[in-house]
């Protein structure tokens, strides 16, 4: 063998020069469509979320949170249930995308029971989001030393990581968000003026996801509908393309609203049952305004616990940074023609400002003296408009070290370094707050109250996978102890349940003619309770388990 048939240090070279493209890449300029580094990027975040949620799923602290179960199961329902499949079993309390998006990840039973479905879900919305901020970042001209530090306030970022974890409509919600911003961005600097159609399909399709993700998505439809109008009326002084531009963004996000209200109207012959149906959150939200336990009507407390909730999740640091970014853009940036789109990335902070104020949502935290942590997760989306004014504070480093040394060497390498201690702020606070995490993030504060308060559910869930003999489960499913159907792990169309309308109303008439087994909770409101009462149920059924919560019935005689 000769030396020009083997090389050994062409071949060590080889990995070396493709991290030094990559590296390169990272920092190469934008080609029409194309932005460098993209693909790279989104694998990377997609990488460490499935790393974090190794280590978060077997805990199961992926499925502390009873909606993140109660998600789990509505996508499962729509191709495991006793009574009519399809899209029927959305069912209204949430908006569909959550439960489309699942479907496909919990056909594996074990997917659904371990929580992995949501997971792996949850890791592909972390790869768009980084993707997202990545090409909003390089579009507006930053560089590599700023796209990487408005990617890593979010990768970093163990609140996140612990959302991509579950079933939660976070993931999903922030990269239809990341995504439409990103196609917004693409529109405001481009060299020529984007056509209608690609205005639609580069930012308004991924804002129709938002809209049928969750109701901020609502907001960024008129939100970006102004961003694009402005934007299209400064750079063409046309009514007809400012018009043609801001009906592209918009046609998306309004069929998507259609389609919504079309769906309630002809599966509960109520357009607005979103809205008022008797599981809806302004019905439930509308008890909790009358104990005056809400934010409604001061703008103060509606302040004051918002912004909670965004610094126990964002994280305190990255709020600093984000300061001193406004403050770069404002004056050695002066980037106001970026204010507007900055502006549009805290659409879902402006919208809970309004919706917690006239007690439309409702956030609890210790701002407000509560003492009980619930809905804090809300304030995650705010993310967005923090790590994008991050990377503006690393942006500016090398104008102003050009004002006092000159020089473009100083200034790269001034934008090195302050991009290295940004990213080490970042780890240092995502060490802070696993070192207690449970106390400083008030997201997974609720997730370990979650988890003590359903210990019970969860023994029972287990004790009933355990011990299932066959036969049909009554179960009233709309009560929080009894949202566990995943961790029982038992194929939904083996239930009686509340979703299933007229089958869970003829098993309650009939129970022994229709189940074998009957879980009852303590919880006011559980029908199923209800039934165990009555002397003809007690002389067919004994308690086969039972703990301070949850008892479980079997039929007399099998």
């Amino acid at each position: 063998m000769t030396a020009s048939t083997f090389a050994p240090e062409r071949a060590l070279a080889r990995p070396t020069s493709r991290v030094s493209a990559l590296w390169a890449e990272l920092d190469a300029p934008i080609t029409s469509r194309r932005v460098p580094g993209t693909v790279p990027i989104a694998l990377a975040a997609v990488v460490v979320a499935l790393l974090a949620s190794a280590f978060l799923v077997p805990t199961g602290w992926s499925l502390a949170y009873s909606d993140a179960q109660s998600h789990l199961t509505i996508a499962r329902r729509l191709l495991d249930t006793r009574s009519e499949f399809g899209l029927v079993q959305l069912g209204t309390v949430w908006l569909p995308v959550q439960h489309l998006l699942l479907a496909p990840f919990v056909i594996s039973v074990w997917a659904w029971q371990t929580g992995w479905g949501a997971a792996l879900l949850g890791a592909g919305c972390l790869g768009v989001t980084a993707a997202g901020l990545y090409r909003a970042a390089a579009r507006w001209g930053a560089g590599r030393a700023t796209r990487l530090v408005t990617v890593a306030a979010v990768v970093f970022n163990p609140t996140m990581l612990y959302l991509t974890s579950t079933a939660l409509t976070e993931p999903v919600l922030i990269a239809s968000l990341a995504a439409s911003l990103a196609g917004l961005a693409n529109f405001a600097t481009r060299g020529r003026v984007s056509s209608p159609g690609e205005v639609a399909i580069f930012a308004g399709l991924p804002a129709a996801f938002a809209v049928l993700s969750r109701y901020e998505g609502w907001a960024l439809a008129v939100t970006g509908t102004l961003f694009v109008a402005v934007v299209a009326w400064r750079r063409t002084r046309s009514l007809g393309r400012t018009a043609a531009s801001a009906t592209g963004f918009l046609a998306a996000p309004v069929a998507a609203m259609l389609a919504w209200l079309s769906y309630n109207w002809v599966v509960f012959h109520n357009p607005l049952e979103f809205l008022y149906g008797e599981f809806s959150a302004n019905a439930q939200q509308t008890e909790i305004v009358a104990a005056g336990a809400s934010t409604k009507g001061s703008l103060a407390a509606t302040l004051a616990t918002l912004n909670l909730a965004v610094g126990a999740s964002v994280g305190w640091a990255l709020l600093v940074l984000a300061a001193l970014g406004l403050i770069a853009a404002l004056t050695i940036l002066r980037a106001r023609n970026r204010l507007l789109f900055l502006l549009t990335s805290a659409t879902s902070y402006l919208f809970l400002i309004v919706a917690l104020y006239t007690g439309q949502a409702v956030i609890w935290n210790q701002a407000i003296g509560a003492t009980y942590i619930w809905n804090n997760r809300f304030g995650m989306a705010s993310i967005l408009p923090a790590a994008l004014l991050a990377g503006l504070a690393v942006e500016a480093v090398p104008h102003l070290a050009n004002r006092f040394r000159g020089g473009q060497r100083w200034g790269r390498s001034a934008t090195t370094i302050t991009a290295i201690l940004t990213t080490l702020v970042l780890i240092g606070q995502a060490g802070w707050f696993l070192q207690a995490p449970a106390e400083r993030s008030l997201v997974i504060t609720e997730a370990a109250e979650s988890m003590s308060r359903g210990a019970d559910s969860r023994q029972a869930a287990a004790w009933l996978n355990t011990n299932y003999t066959g036969g049909a489960i009554l179960l009233d499913e709309t009560t929080w102890s009894n949202a566990v159907l995943p961790q029982i792990g038992i194929p939904l169309r083996d239930f009686y349940l509340r979703a299933n309308d007229q089958y869970f109303i003829d098993a309650l008439a009939d129970p022994v003619g229709h189940v074998k087994w009957v879980w009852a909770s303590n919880n006011s409101g559980d029908l199923v309770a209800d039934l165990t009462k009555t002397s003809s149920f007690q002389a067919n059924y004994r308690p086969a388990f039972a703990n301070d919560t949850i008892t479980i019935y079997t039929r007399i005689g099998g």
